[in-house]
């Protein structure tokens, strides 16, 4: 992918890029970009077109309560005055599959990467719904409502400044009120009075506040007012009725710790492959849920403990509470992954690298379970560049490329490319380094002692010269300090405290200006089949 124009206003090019021409992922992301052969065991599909016809056959054994779904589905979205964005019949169809992708209700989205995410789920679905697989494919979001980390969720980056939801929280986030709420959504709405879309902006943000009583019903409105017309389905699963179903999983949790049985030796294999741990699985991966509050239930001598509380149960009551309001429990990140693929006819998980890194310790523990495990997919990562700071790097000479170097490297290779005398003195360093490696060894026959002293000197010239040549490099960029300044700015722009923008930046500056065309764009652009970093150069709105 190199070049690639998709339709806008005055068009938007993209242009992908090898993920490891930067720094910035990990080990175990890049492997499993490349198709390592050491992950290969641990997973079921490889993410390759080519895979596909024989993940829907496998996917076709392992039948769900259909029903069950759409009753799930239809309660949340009446509770919220939508309707499913498929019809009953759809749904209820044998033909008709899922592919899925999960994220915290962070505040209003959070980084670009949640966007990502959903978007590369309904590309994929828009593929696999083509007569060729003979299948309807929907594109599914799970909201990670039960989550509990507040910090991790209460805040999101606009213009270089953090907005934060203050408010006292405990328990699951999803279910938490919108106290507070408003007024860091008017602030929000500000920054966007003279846009572009401010309208969109606003009425976006207004009926998802009005409508919503929960943060996870808040979240659940602004997604779908941003994806709904895109066919984006969205499931809370913090739902009784869903958490019924997975009884018979969290009794096996509680009873034989299957999960720590299998998961801590694939743990394992994979360490002695190469890659860290990511997860930690304990012997019981279930949390207990009460009002504002989401304990770890941990296994002892007289059955099982609340830690925060320490209430203390026995294992006949424990299994007798999960029978009777099976929607105090929760699944932690370890059981997660089992609940959602048991719940969704689903092909394929779309995460990010750290996501998928957990999902390949899962493979043995999807077999023990009996439940289909998927192919799991990387979404796709961009970086988008406005039509200002293309214009700022066309005047200061920077390519693509150019941007993907840390910053020092960065400032090296501009001040060579634009320096007033030629400052690149590693070819006189060489000649150097080799007039002493010459004399030395013209030195070694007659006193070897003498070439000795030859190359100790030449190890201190070299440093002598080295340090000469910095100083010539330190003028020049004395010389450079405006220009270098612009560049830097374009840098720390686009890689904000020198990190992926889409790990921090939020996407409501770009919905502001380019509207609803945008999430159409995204979507375009977000073939998370290409597996390769993508620059996306924004024309003008």
């Amino acid at each position: 992918m190199s070049g690639l124009l998709y339709p806008n206003k005055d068009m938007m090019k993209a242009t992908g890029k090898d993920y490891a021409a930067s720094g910035l992922w990990s080990h175990t992301d890049l492997a499993y970009i490349r198709h390592d052969p050491a992950l290969m065991p641990f997973i079921a599909f490889p993410p390759v077109r080519n895979s596909f016809h024989d993940l829907i056959q496998s996917r076709r054994r392992f039948p769900i309560d259909r029903n069950l779904l759409w009753s799930a589905l239809s309660k949340q979205y009446k509770a919220l005055g939508l309707e499913v964005p498929v019809t009953e019949e759809v749904l209820l169809s044998p033909d008709t599959f899922t592919v899925t992708t999960a994220h915290q209700p962070v505040l209003l989205t959070g980084p670009l990467y949640h966007i990502y995410k959903i978007a590369s789920t309904i590309h994929l679905s828009q593929t696999l719904s083509k007569p060729e697989y003979s299948i309807r494919c929907l594109p599914v979001f799970i909201i990670g409502g039960e989550d509990h980390d507040w910090a991790e969720v209460n805040h999101l980056h606009l213009f270089g400044r953090q907005y934060q939801w203050e408010r006292p929280a405990s328990g699951s986030c999803g279910r938490l009120s919108l106290e507070g709420l408003d007024a860091l959504v008017a602030s929000v709405k500000e920054l966007f009075n003279s846009s572009n879309f401010a309208v969109q902006v606003h009425q976006l943000l207004d009926d998802a506040l009005a409508k919503a009583s929960t943060y996870a019903q808040f979240h659940h409105l602004l997604l779908h007012g941003l994806f709904g017309a895109h066919g984006l389905i969205i499931l809370n699963m913090d739902d009784a009725s869903l958490k019924r179903a997975f009884v018979p999983w969290m009794e096996r949790e509680l009873q034989e710790q299957f999960s720590y049985q299998y998961v801590t030796p694939t743990q394992g294999e994979l360490e002695k492959a190469g890659f860290k741990p990511q997860a930690y699985c304990r012997p019981v991966n279930l949390f207990y849920m009460s009002e504002g509050s989401r304990e770890r239930l941990e296994p002892n001598a007289d059955g099982y403990l609340r830690v925060d509380s320490q209430i203390q149960y026995s294992k006949e009551a424990i299994l007798k509470e999960l029978n009777e309001a099976p929607e105090r429990f929760s699944p932690n990140v370890i059981m997660r992954p089992l609940y959602q693929e048991c719940i969704l006819p689903n092909l394929a998980y779309i995460g990010g690298g750290g996501e998928l890194a957990y999902w390949i310790e899962r493979k043995s523990q999807f077999e023990a379970a009996g439940i289909h495990y998927p192919m799991l997919i990387r979404r796709n990562s961009l970086l988008l560049i406005d039509d200002s700071t293309t214009a700022q790097m066309e005047k200061a000479g920077l390519t693509l490329d150019d941007l993907l170097l840390d910053i020092d490297t960065l400032t090296k290779t501009y001040l060579i490319r634009n320096s007033h005398t030629d400052t690149d003195y590693q070819t006189e360093l060489g000649w150097v380094k080799s007039a002493y490696a010459q004399l030395a060894e013209k030195a070694k026959p007659l006193d070897p002692t003498l070439a000795t002293a030859i190359e100790a000197e030449g190890a201190r010239q070299l440093k002598q010269f080295e340090q000469l040549g910095s100083r010539l490099l330190r003028a020049e960029k004395q010389l450079q300090e405006t220009n270098l300044r612009k560049v830097q700015k374009i840098k720390e722009k686009l890689f904000p405290e020198n990190s992926l923008q889409e790990r921090h930046d939020n996407f409501l500056p770009f919905y502001a200006r380019y509207g609803p065309q945008w999430i159409k764009d995204m979507i375009e652009v977000c073939d998370p089949l290409t597996e390769q970093f993508t620059l996306v150069e924004l024309g003008t709105p």
